[in-house]
């Protein structure tokens, strides 16, 4: 059990190096949306708002933050770091990614868009 725990993050990083080229090569169905303009889809800030309510209930449901991993790094990091670093993650890359990815159409699609990345990401680093 301890083995998998020291090899969970490189399998996740290998995980994430084999989906990137992937990810390149799927085709937008709105040419004009780059990770540049991302915050000028329609649809970006329901999805922004949504990663915070998800986050939210991921923290309720007792998945693990980012804390757990700086714990590592730096065992007495301050309660302000971790939010921020919590936000970025959770929040900012949650936006991103849930814009890009789902590509929204209207509201309920954003919603489960911001929805369903910081719920799935917290559930997926939670240990068990």
């Amino acid at each position: 059990m301890t083995s998998y725990r020291r090899l969970r993050p490189a399998l996740l990083a290998i995980g994430v190096g084999l989906a990137l080229p992937a990810l390149g090569l799927a085709q937008s169905t709105d040419p004009g949306v780059h990770l540049a303009t991302m915050h000028h889809h329609p649809y970006f800030w329901e999805v922004l708002v949504s990663s915070v309510v998800g986050w939210i209930i991921g923290l309720v449901k007792g998945f693990d933050s980012s804390k757990n991993w700086l714990k590592t790094y730096w065992p007495s990091a301050p309660l302000a770091v971790l939010f921020l670093l919590d936000l970025l993650v959770f929040v900012v890359v949650g936006g991103y990614f849930g814009t890009g990815i789902y590509n929204p159409a209207n509201f309920l699609a954003a919603l489960a868009a911001g929805l369903s990345w910081p719920v799935g990401l917290g559930a997926l680093t939670t240990k068990a």
